[in-house]
């Protein structure tokens, strides 16, 4: 999601550096073409994003907070360490400056993951056979709480925010049908003390 003050900073940012460097609007495609390039690409960054997350031991010293959570729902799809946050909004910008994004794509592409990404952290279940149809475009419930899993082969999987391509494309792709004997969050984690705002934000700066 897009925030304020940083939502506004950002816009000023973007449409200063359009001005200099257009990015894919130097290509002259069609408004819809370019919109959905952009959109795909942003897609594409928030997968490596993720997957980063979880394969550099310092990142996921903050990204591991938002895994801790042992009950998955929809609250679990908006916590994460302030300090990722950070990280995320630092590391992207110099990126959707390069392609030429304007806040218009990144305000279109939160409207369209930010439902996507509570479906899918939802702790409701839909027909197995939605669910196959599901994740051939976006990543359903039951891929994320694979992802979700206390298991490191299997929460080291199903990296997708928006879409489920990218996890096919890049070999990430793990997917069961029954999950009945899935164990949810980290080891360890499932102690209320831990689970505490402060004891949280001050996880990830203990040896």
């Amino acid at each position: 999601m897009i925030l304020l003050p940083s939502g506004i900073l950002m816009a000023f940012i973007l449409d200063w550096s359009r001005t200099a460097w257009p990015g894919i609007g130097m290509l002259a495609l069609p408004p819809v073409v370019e919109a959905i390039l952009i959109l795909l690409l942003i897609d594409l960054w928030m997968y490596v994003w993720h997957r980063l997350n979880h394969e550099t031991a310092f990142l996921w010293r903050f990204h591991s907070i938002h895994h801790s959570d042992s009950i998955l729902d929809v609250t679990t799809s908006w916590r994460f360490h302030y300090i990722e946050i950070l990280f995320s909004e630092l590391l992207r910008l110099p990126l959707f400056m390069l392609i030429g994004a304007g806040i218009e794509h990144l305000l279109l592409y939160s409207l369209l993951m930010t439902p996507v990404i509570e479906f899918h952290h939802s702790n409701f279940s839909i027909l197995p056979a939605m669910e196959r149809l599901a994740r051939l475009i976006i990543p359903s419930p039951l891929m994320h709480r694979l992802h979700h899993s206390r298991l490191r082969c299997e929460h080291d999987s199903n990296y997708g925010s928006l879409l489920s391509v990218w996890d096919r494309i890049f070999g990430s792709l793990l997917v069961k049908d029954n999950l009945d004997d899935l164990l949810l969050g980290l080891d360890d984690e499932s102690n209320s003390e831990k689970q505490r705002l402060f004891a949280l934000l001050l996880r990830p700066f203990h040896p």
